[in-house]
């Protein structure tokens, strides 16, 4: 086994083949020795669970004797960095291992974190010494590599002795060992070889090389961020030669490649995902700091980018059997759509993509809200002038790439803390060349109180319906209140079809003029664009 843990000696020499346990490292041994042999409830610790997959496929390509030593060195390669390291194994079974890695309770600094990560480093170099030879056998070269993926968690399970007094083994049961279990199916689906909590990766003081990031979102709604092993860090004062770190990081991503390769890149959920169906979020590159929101298609959430900035807000919608395809459609358009638009006065778009079960964008986050909270206090004049131009200016942006948002009202309206305003929640916009339909028998795309006529009568819509809608918000922001008010929505919408243009009173009769082209219910009688509304706004002195 490729391991010396001593700081004065040589920390592992990688071999090409699995080894025979020797030698036990100070810190291992000690730890072992000193252990009571009576283990308390609740007990603190680190859980590792491995998996080799592919493994049945190779079996049933074997060979009886060629079975036997199969399943014999998948047995070494899972067990022998545990116990060298001072583990305990708490389930068996040919294709995967659970252990537990602990200190006595008296131990001054306790290194169970290192430990269980370091073993998780050696069984995936192992695994790929393993796949290599296997993969070499002329019968076993059209088949999927085998590949090791690892889930490493540091927390509380019950762990005690196996009543039969098997010597190394104890039985643990708890939320810890159940972690363990969901980060081995998080590393199978993110292509990783080891994924790991960000707690366990802290606790190991810098043992684990760290690598990509993520959030992961539990039964209870609650996330924990993890973490992406991919390599040892020397001890100090190592005199293990460089070559030999450089060969186990080189292991864990020919085992990541590997397992991309036999997927074709996509993620395969592992059958023990079925234990978890509460992990309802999985997204890569990303730490979930909170839930934020929840809309008609899609949960909010305040996250951090793992490459630094300031925080990003993800919009997620599920993909599964009961999804609504038409919503999950617009979903993705969204980001299409925007992609297309850099613009201070529409929302930034940072990323779309797709996790396990989930799509999601990432995006700008306003932190000062949006301007329907804002509406709750009155606007002054200039400030509802300075608004009105910055939502034409963006309204500009859109329509120059042929996008209709359709569904402009303040709550899309996002605020910066410069006091800049921004679109956003594009989920209903469509690109004009693009054929617009209905989403359902009588459904509406929009919002009533701010719907353009000839979105209330289901007739085709272009960028103007954006401006009645505009218009409908200018009133509200100079006056602060609706201009039309119903009982009903369908009596809402024909009041939009047949209702006079509001009048503003003073002292805002000098717009009445610019409202009125705004909300003419004929179309053809409104501006003919964002531009046009901006130019008559600054050729009036507004």
């Amino acid at each position: 086994m490729p391991f010396e843990d001593a700081e004065s000696q040589p920390e592992f020499v990688p071999t090409q083949a699995p080894a025979a346990v020797s030698d036990f490292g100070p810190s291992a041994m000690e730890s072992r020795e000193s252990r009571s042999s009576e283990w308390p409830v609740a007990t603190v610790a680190t859980f590792l669970y491995a998996r080799l997959h592919n493994f049945a496929a190779a079996c049933q390509a074997m060979s009886a004797t060629e079975l036997t030593a199969f399943v014999n060195d998948v047995r070494h390669m899972l067990s022998d960095a545990v116990v060298k390291l001072g583990g305990e194994i708490a389930q068996r079974r040919p294709d995967s291992i659970l252990a537990v890695f602990s200190n006595a309770p008296e131990a001054r600094k306790p290194d169970h974190a290192q430990r269980g990560l370091h073993a998780a480093i050696l069984a995936v170099h192992e695994a790929v010494q393993l796949a290599t030879r296997i993969g070499a056998q002329p019968d076993m070269a059209s088949l999927p590599p085998l590949t090791l993926a690892v889930g490493v968690h540091l927390g509380a399970a019950d762990v005690t002795p196996r009543a039969n007094g098997a010597k190394g083994m104890v039985t643990a049961v708890g939320e810890a060992v159940e972690l363990a279990r969901l980060l081995e199916v998080t590393a199978t689906d993110l292509h990783w070889s080891i994924a790991t909590s960000a707690a366990t990766s802290l606790a190991a003081a810098g043992r684990a090389e760290k690598g990509r990031i993520g959030s992961l979102g539990l039964p209870d709604e609650s996330f924990i961020d993890i973490v992406e092993v991919t390599g040892l860090v020397p001890r100090r004062g190592s005199q293990t030669p460089p070559r030999m770190f450089e060969l186990l990081r080189d292991s864990i991503a020919a085992n990541q490649q590997w397992r991309k390769r036999s997927t074709g890149g996509a993620s395969v959920t592992s059958p023990a995902a079925a234990i978890h169906p509460g992990s309802h979020l999985l997204v890569e590159g990303y730490r979930v700091l909170r839930k934020i929101g929840e809309g008609g298609m899609a949960s909010i959430f305040l996250a951090e980018a793992g490459d630094g900035g300031p925080p990003q807000v993800l919009k997620v919608v599920r993909m599964d059997a009961s999804a609504n395809n038409d919503s999950l459609q617009r979903f993705i358009q969204e980001f299409a759509l925007l992609e297309q638009v850099s613009h201070p006065n529409v929302a930034r778009i940072f990323r779309q993509d797709f996790s396990l079960g989930h799509a999601y964008i990432a995006m700008e986050y306003f932190p000062s809200g949006d301007l329907a909270a804002r509406l709750r206090r009155p606007l002054d004049a200039r400030t509802a002038i300075d608004y009105l131009k910055q939502t034409a200016a963006g309204l500009g942006a859109i329509h120059a790439v042929g996008i209709v948002h359709r569904d402009l009202k303040p709550d899309n309206l996002m605020l910066r803390q410069d006091g800049s305003l921004a679109l956003a929640d594009f989920g209903v916009a469509k690109q004009v060349s693009m054929l617009i339909t209905d989403t359902g028998d009588g459904d509406i795309v929009g919002t009533p109180y701010y719907l353009s006529p000839e979105q209330a009568t289901g007739q085709p819509v272009d960028a103007r319906c954006d401006l009645y809608s505009l218009g409908v918000m200018a009133y509200e922001m100079l006056t602060g209140r609706k201009p039309y008010h119903a009982n009903t929505a369908q009596e809402l919408l024909s009041r939009h079809v047949n209702d006079p243009v509001p009048v503003l009173g003073a002292p805002h009769e000098h717009l009445q003029p610019v409202l009125e082209r705004m909300m003419a219910k004929d179309r053809d009688q409104r501006y003919p664009s964002a531009s046009a509304l901006l130019d008559d706004l600054q050729q009036r002195g507004i």
